[in-house]
């Protein structure tokens, strides 16, 4: 397998993220509204996530040095999802950015949890 660097740049931990495919990854772009769109489309498939996706920074090669997007990984998919709406000086500010908000999403559709009760309703003290 060739090993090939993208030009338009996913940054991982403020270094090149390389992959080890033949062909660059499909692009796909989004505002920053759209995580449940993106968590839908690319990262959850049949209610199973994706654990594989990396949270990481995008960079045009154009763009100037230290403009980085909030973007996402999906190995499984070979996608690259980026953030168009979103800019941010440092790489770790924009991976930082999208976790928080694929976590948020997460978070707000966990359905509620209804456990045992360790006493009785507090509605018998009043």
């Amino acid at each position: 397998m060739n090993r090939f660097r993208c030009q338009d740049t996913l940054v991982l931990n403020e270094d090149w993220l390389r992959f080890d495919v033949p062909i660059p990854p499909q692009r796909f772009y989004y505002a920053g509204r759209q995580i449940a769109t993106i968590y839908d489309s690319h990262i959850c498939h049949a209610g199973t996530p994706d654990i594989d996706t990396v949270y990481c920074a995008y960079r045009q090669p154009a763009s100037p040095a230290g403009v980085y997007q909030p973007a996402l990984y999906v190995p499984s998919l070979h996608h690259a999802i980026i953030v168009i709406d979103h800019r941010f000086t440092l790489a770790r500010h924009a991976k930082a950015w999208i976790a928080d908000r694929v976590r948020e999403l997460i978070i707000a559709r966990r359905p509620p949890w209804h456990g045992p009760r360790s006493g009785p309703p507090l509605s018998d003290f009043v």
